[in-house]
């Protein structure tokens, strides 16, 4: 029985008598008489809240995304007479924000009450869903009883593989939806031949195929495209830097969105992508391979990837690769250049790496500190603050230009365009032939 502000200010109101009978003895029976009324009128109230019949289902996806409001749908089935106030709250994993955590609902005869809600998970990984929670208010207003309904789940929390496919459709990706996602074609650029059609106005002379253009009486240009069944090995920095929260989520987690579209770019263009998540050193190992199948491995690989608290071992990386990588490919090494100490170690060896490889190096912009540099401070503490700021990204820009040179490619981006770069620095890099 849980009582309601209403039953607490009926009590209140009793009081008053109850002190008065106090010096006027002739009150005390008509005193206990109304407590009496009030206490049976809160068992009315509690028997009747408990008689009403309700069944609850939740329905969610099978698989959620994180950082993502994923569409949580609480259904409501109320067999009985009379229109019933019910308040809702759903047990939700602690790590989950739910938006709205509650609802207050009016449940009328022999009905059905959908109720939705939104759940984002900050973490990856596989979580339970508790028993929903239904508070019904008595017909009087004055208690109400509270029950649990079972509905216990596991759900997993995936990467935000729904953030890709929107990339994507919107075109925003070097236009991939005109490209059909086929072959992510770039006509006129790129070192295998793909077709011939007539020449149009701003094509290259050097494109124009003068045998064919002989034979059909009119200017016809050869259209390349980029090469197909090249190697992309993405490396995945899973130290303690990564475990930072930027804008809502980890570095970890920024990184794994961005390097599952990048995988899902590259596959569908039929090249050949493979996996290697380090740290202290190399935790899961995938080779270059290509098709749908290895897709499916990399998102499984990298959907319980969790930040290590531990230095990254970026020798026992490239060690490894030197062993492993037999054929020329491109490597993107999402890592973070927070830790000075620990990021001088990533210099000579991926120097090295360029002279058989094409090393891509990128990163997630701390968008807190830049941030905390835009707002003045207010007194000594900030200053203080703004100081340690302005050392730490300056020696970031120092670490990044070390980095760069001995033709290494660098990208240091906000969260929320890492993904879009990545792609958009692959297209380029295949264009080019560099590969």
């Amino acid at each position: 029985m849980i009582p309601s502000e209403r039953l607490w200010g009926l009590l209140a109101l009793l009081a008053l008598p109850m002190a008065l009978a106090g010096f006027f003895p002739g009150l005390g029976g008509a005193v206990l008489a109304l407590d009496a009324l009030a206490v049976a009128l809160a068992v009315f109230d509690f028997l009747q809240a408990r008689r009403v019949r309700l069944e609850v289902e939740r329905t969610l996806p099978e698989r959620l995304n994180v950082g993502v409001a994923n569409r949580v749908e609480l259904r409501l089935v109320h067999r009985g007479g009379g229109t019933v106030e019910v308040r809702v709250k759903d047990e939700a994993p602690p790590s989950f924000t739910t938006e709205p955590s509650e609802a207050t609902l009016r449940l009328t005869p022999d009905s059905q009450t959908q109720w939705v809600y939104r759940a984002t998970p900050a973490k990856r990984g596989k979580f339970s869903f508790g028993a929903v929670h239904v508070r019904v208010r008595g017909p009087l207003g004055l208690v109400s009883h509270e029950r649990a309904f079972p509905a216990e789940r596991s759900v997993s929390v995936y990467p935000d593989l729904r953030g890709a496919r929107r990339l994507l459709l919107s075109g925003a990706a070097l236009d991939l939806v005109n490209l059909g996602l086929r072959q992510l074609r770039r006509d006129g650029q790129g070192s295998e031949f793909a077709r011939l059609r007539d020449y149009a106005q701003g094509d290259s002379v050097r494109d124009v195929d003068w045998k064919a253009t002989a034979r059909r009486g009119r200017p016809v240009t050869r259209v390349l495209e980029s090469e197909r069944s090249q190697a992309l090995l993405i490396c995945v920095d899973a130290g303690r830097s990564m475990a930072a929260q930027v804008d809502g989520l980890t570095k970890l987690d920024h990184a794994v969105n961005a390097a599952l579209f990048l995988a899902f770019v590259a596959i569908r263009n039929g090249d050949r992508v493979g996996l290697a998540l380090f740290a202290d050193g190399v935790k899961a190992y995938l080779p270059p391979a290509a098709g749908r199948g290895q897709y499916r491995k990399l998102v499984d690989t990298l959907y319980s990837a969790t930040p290590s608290l531990t230095y990254v071992d970026y020798l026992a990386l490239f060690k490894e690769l030197n062993v492993r990588l037999n054929r020329r490919s491109l490597l993107c090494v999402f890592t973070d250049f927070l830790d000075e100490e620990q990021a001088n170690t990533l210099v000579a060896p991926l120097h090295r790496l360029a002279r058989r490889h094409v090393p891509l190096c990128l990163s997630v912009k701390d968008t807190a500190l830049q941030k905390l540099l835009r707002t003045p401070p207010s007194g000594p503490e900030e200053a203080f603050q703004h100081a340690v700021a302005s050392e730490l990204l300056t020696d970031r820009e120092v670490l990044k230009a070390r980095v760069s040179r001995g033709g290494v490619q660098m990208l240091d981006v906000a969260p929320d365009e890492l993904s879009l770069a990545a792609v958009n620095r692959y297209l380029d890099i295949k264009a080019r032939g560099v590969l």
